[in-house]
């Protein structure tokens, strides 16, 4: 007692272990608060790509050439609020949506003690990706339906002339869908949030220990470096869920056929468009879910720091 750098678990000294831990014991409401803020200001910052990449995902005829086609192409056609069209659908469900995968992500990394210093001095890859991959399976109560309008509304063709309404046509749509439509393609989301969340989550981990200072806490700017890092490789790897899912609720183009089943779209996609059909939109996706959530996590722990828990 008295020195400064006493030694404990495993070795280390007391202030590496504090170096390690994560600011997941903020009280609930302000983590749901902060959660919701960051995904909010997160998405409604790149969403116009996130349009341009579902425009591309269901592009069978090779109408876009790449991204920034598409975006020229969606403002040419319908201004520049085709950009954004879809878009209060997406905040409504943005916020409860990026609530549960990040606060639920902190409840069940306190509920595995992995930012208990005494229990894992270095942290637990195996239990950070656990923790994601159950907060990614519980969102999908909210991600489903959300991800469904917000296709259909980014997907709609308004007649010429017609200024779009875009809560009229949200309510139309949840209207024509009902409750059981709301939830088409349950299983493709949860195939595609809970592999991303068990990579994205870990990774967040392993690179935000490295930054972290003597407090365990994170610069916004190593908030931002880290979560959009783990983004990429994240939202990179799981493009091919990300298409089956689209496939499946989007509705389709005239003249081609409903996809129907997980495996068998997957089948449909290779045997039309080759395996390179299953990675359509990488690019796009990478460059929006990056910086979409590093935005949400640095928001969040700039937030975190500026009003702390105690």
């Amino acid at each position: 007692k008295g020195h400064t750098s006493m030694t404990t678990i495993s070795g280390m000294s007391s202030k590496d272990i504090e170096r390690i831990r994560a600011p997941a014991n903020l009280p609930l409401w302000k983590n749901v608060c902060f959660s919701a803020a960051g995904g909010v200001v997160g998405a409604t910052a790149v969403y116009p790509l996130d349009i341009a990449k579902t425009q591309l995902q269901m592009d069978r005829t090779g109408k876009y050439t790449g991204l920034f086609n598409a975006l020229n192409t969606i403002k040419g056609e319908g201004g520049m609020g085709a950009l954004y069209r879809g878009l209060p659908a997406n905040i409504i469900g943005i916020m409860p949506e990026k609530t549960i995968k990040l606060a639920g992500n902190d409840f069940f990394r306190n509920y595995f003690k992995v930012d208990d210093p005494s229990v894992y001095p270095v942290g637990n890859i195996g239990l950070e990706g656990l923790s994601g991959g159950l907060a990614g399976a519980c969102q999908i109560v909210i991600t489903t339906p959300m991800e469904i309008t917000k296709i259909r509304m980014q997907m709609y063709k308004p007649a010429p002339g017609e200024t779009v309404n875009q809560m009229k046509v949200l309510g139309d749509l949840v209207k024509e869908m009902g409750l059981r439509g709301m939830y088409t393609g349950t299983f493709s989301t949860f195939m595609r949030d809970c592999p991303f969340s068990i990579v994205y989550f870990s990774l967040y981990g392993i690179f935000r220990r490295k930054l972290v200072d003597e407090n365990g806490k994170i610069s916004s700017g190593g908030a931002l470096v880290c979560s959009t890092g783990a983004g990429l490789v994240a939202a990179s790897g799981s493009t091919p869920l990300d298409v089956i899912k689209t496939r499946l609720q989007a509705t389709p183009p005239p003249g081609v056929a409903p996809y129907k089943g997980w495996l068998p779209t997957v089948k449909r996609i290779v045997a039309e468009e080759g395996a390179g059909g299953l990675f359509k939109g990488v690019g796009p996706r990478s460059i929006i879910i990056a910086p979409l959530f590093g935005i949400a996590l640095m928001v969040k722990e700039s937030l975190s720091n500026a009003f702390p828990s105690h």
